[in-house]
């Protein structure tokens, strides 16, 4: 039954790829069928498909990142000792609608003070999600210290494409004149904040995405959850106070540290 339903849907939309067909089984029959076992089905059945997906190329960036191995990493060789130092970046996947829809969710947080700067949400991975919230980060470290503030941060992050793209290092390094340091491939843990944020916000609010219904829904509710997380959340790490007011602390009283 379900082979022929796939049949009469790539009869009328034979360039859909795997993620379409899983779409419209769902829209049209109300079939639920996971991206993988589709693919695997559709493989044993002989239902090849006219679309070919095509191979993402490695930016000459990224190249010259896997040639330079662990020497880009310098967030672990620089020590942090207040706000506005280093800013990590990383990208996360919200599974809402049921299980039926997803969106990626980017963000800029401090690495220190671990306030959130600047986040985006969007339904794909593309560059303009992590240029998105790397302008909103910088809009909001303007507003807090200065402009001039800027030319000492470090942004660090992972080496996917988005953040070995052109458009983004370009951004940071001529734009923003700040400098930029990469974990090596595969090391999450170089980058223990962000996957702490990320982690803590899935565990957490997982039962609560996941039974949203809509991207607008969706954004609010991500939105009012940073707001918790930067202006109401207690940080053992900056001395049980939420990010904005340590940062604040931080900013009428530079000389200030804490010891953690």
């Amino acid at each position: 039954m379900v082979k022929d339903q796939i049949k009469k849907i790539l009869v009328k939309h034979s360039k859909y790829g795997v993620e379409r067909i899983k779409a419209e089984l769902w829209r049209k029959y109300k079939v639920n069928i996971g991206r993988d076992t589709l693919g695997k089905l559709l493989n044993w059945w002989g239902l090849s498909l006219a679309r070919k997906t095509r191979q993402s190329k490695i930016s000459g960036i990224a190249k010259i990142l896997c040639y330079l191995a662990g020497r880009t990493n310098l967030l672990i060789r620089t020590e942090i000792t207040r706000p506005f130092q280093a800013i990590s970046a990383d990208i996360t996947e919200l599974i809402y609608n049921h299980g039926k829809s997803k969106m990626y969710l980017s963000t800029h947080k401090d690495v220190y003070g671990q306030m959130i700067y600047g986040f985006s949400l969007g339904v794909t991975m593309e560059v303009s999600l992590v240029m998105h919230s790397l302008k909103k980060a910088i809009i909001t470290i303007i507003s807090l210290a200065g402009k001039a503030i800027l030319k000492e941060l470090l942004f660090h992050q992972d080496q996917g494409s988005q953040y070995t793209s052109y458009q983004y290092v370009n951004y940071v390094l001529s734009v923003v004149k700040a400098v930029l340091s990469y974990s090596d491939p595969g090391t999450p843990t170089h980058n223990p904040g962000q996957e702490s944020f990320h982690g803590r916000l899935k565990d957490e609010y997982r039962d609560d995405i996941y039974e949203i219904e809509t991207e607008a829904e969706l954004r609010k509710f991500v939105t009012h959850i940073i707001n918790d997380y930067n202006q109401d959340r207690l940080h053992t790490s900056i001395g049980n106070v939420p990010p904005f007011e340590f940062t604040k602390s931080f900013l009428n009283n530079p000389s200030r540290r804490y010891t953690k």
